[in-house]
């Protein structure tokens, strides 16, 4: 007897071995992915109203069984904020459970009323079951809420398309007004690359003026009287397109930006 067991001892060891090998080859390390991401059937210039709601439409997989969907809005302010006031910013997070292979998920999410003007990103991001986490996609979106400066920008016409030559001199025309206090006035004139599969700026900049209005009661701002921007462009600039954008912030830290595009030759 004490003989067989001596036998049997080592064989069953090899047995328990060889299932827990077999386990380990059986965990799940693929990522799940997000197949579209959708704001209100938006990918890109989304929209959204402080008081309102925007409705995520996401469609995700996974080879063995999904487990979680996260849809996480936070402002974009980057730091150019002046006096914003940062309990209005927006911040939300939803955690939306998942089951099976695949799921597409319909999601509402409403915007406070008190949301303070301007750029704000969703995050959105996915794990299975076995805890992969797969990438992100990253959607940008402005909200307004009624007191954001307004820009009204009269040259260059953007209604038709914009072209600048080298050597040139480009002149902003036009004001940037408030409601109660314009705080700051942000242009810059750089170049497009493309990037997140839309075209974006950050490339070569041309022009870059942060224009701090120190007034109490800076309701009108113009672009020459005040700031008088006129942007030289270089004869030895790259040929190509470039995005003009031009920031205003108020004293409450409500966020209007205006982006047009320019062709230089």
């Amino acid at each position: 007897m004490k003989r067989i067991l001596k036998i049997l001892v080592p064989v069953i060891g090899g047995i328990l071995l060889m299932a827990s090998c077999d386990k380990d080859d059986d965990n799940d390390t693929t990522a799940p992915i997000i197949k579209s991401a959708t704001i209100d059937g938006e990918d890109h210039d989304i929209s959204a109203t402080a008081g309102g709601s925007i409705t995520f439409e996401v469609e995700v997989s996974d080879n063995e069984e999904l487990g979680q969907l996260k849809l996480d809005i936070h402002d974009i302010f980057d730091g150019h904020e002046h006096k914003s006031t940062s309990a209005n910013k927006w911040a939300d997070v939803k955690i939306v459970e998942l089951s099976g292979t695949n799921e597409t998920v319909t999601q509402a999410m409403d915007v406070p009323a008190s949301a303070i003007a301007g750029p704000y990103h969703a995050i959105i991001s996915v794990i299975d079951a076995e805890g992969n986490e797969g990438e992100f996609v990253e959607l940008e979106m402005m909200v307004s809420n009624g007191s954001e400066p307004e820009i009204n920008l009269t040259n260059p016409d953007f209604s038709v398309e914009v072209h600048a030559m080298k050597g040139s001199t480009l002149s902003l025309k036009g004001s940037v007004s408030d409601d109660v206090d314009l705080a700051e006035i942000f242009i810059v004139l750089e170049e497009e690359h493309e990037g997140h599969d839309h075209k974006s700026a950050g490339g070569e900049v041309l022009y870059e003026k942060d224009f701090d209005l120190d007034g109490s009661s800076d309701t009108s701002w113009d672009f020459q009287a005040d700031g008088s921007v006129d942007i030289a462009i270089p004869t030895n600039a790259e040929t190509g397109h470039y995005l003009l954008t031009i920031r205003a912030e108020d004293a409450e830290g409500n966020i209007n930006i205006f982006s047009g595009e320019i062709h230089i030759m």
